[in-house]
């Protein structure tokens, strides 16, 4: 498996280049998937002026998409008529946006449109909107506690180490 470590200046230019893309959207509100759209869901935020929304839906364990997915929470707002941007950072398998697009269509929305920042060769789903097309395990710049974690259970302490130092990945715990 090829791992593939994305920098925080890597996810702010390509939010900015999604941001760009969106433009010319006339969306109303964001809703970010929990946890990895969280980060880009504030980018856009910020970028484009929008508020954001999330819901959370849970399918990872260590290194495996484990689990069907499923929508754990919702958020509280309630919807009349919106036209909303869908958020993740990823679309791997594309199981996510297809479970979210599901609950989406239960709520009295206009419209929903989909973005994040990579998708997968294999996604069976490609969202509206993305920024480029990575082939491999992404490793992103929020996530260095659960990369050592699962390195750790796939690999064992010591190869666990070796790798996030050739990846360049900082040990917190130092």
């Amino acid at each position: 498996m090829q791992f593939i470590p994305i920098n925080w200046k890597k996810v702010e230019k390509d939010a900015i280049t999604l941001a760009r893309q969106l433009k010319s959207e006339k969306i109303d509100e964001i809703i970010s998937i929990s946890r990895g759209g969280m980060v880009v869901a504030r980018l856009l935020s910020d970028l484009l002026d929008l508020p954001i929304s999330h819901i959370t839906i849970e399918s990872y364990s260590d290194l495996k998409q484990g689990k069907e997915p499923i929508v754990s929470q919702v958020s509280p707002r309630e919807f009349k008529g919106e036209r909303v941007l869908l958020v993740d950072e990823l679309a791997d398998s594309g199981k996510t946006f297809i479970k979210a697009l599901e609950y989406l269509n239960t709520l009295p929305l206009s419209s929903v449109v989909t973005t994040a920042l990579y998708i997968k060769p294999q996604t069976k789903y490609v969202p509206d909107y993305f920024v480029e097309t990575l082939d491999g395990w992404l490793i992103m710049p929020y996530e260095i506690r659960e990369t050592k974690i699962a390195f750790i259970h796939e690999f064992g302490e010591k190869q666990a180490q070796k790798m996030m130092k050739e990846l360049h990945l900082t040990d917190w715990e130092k």
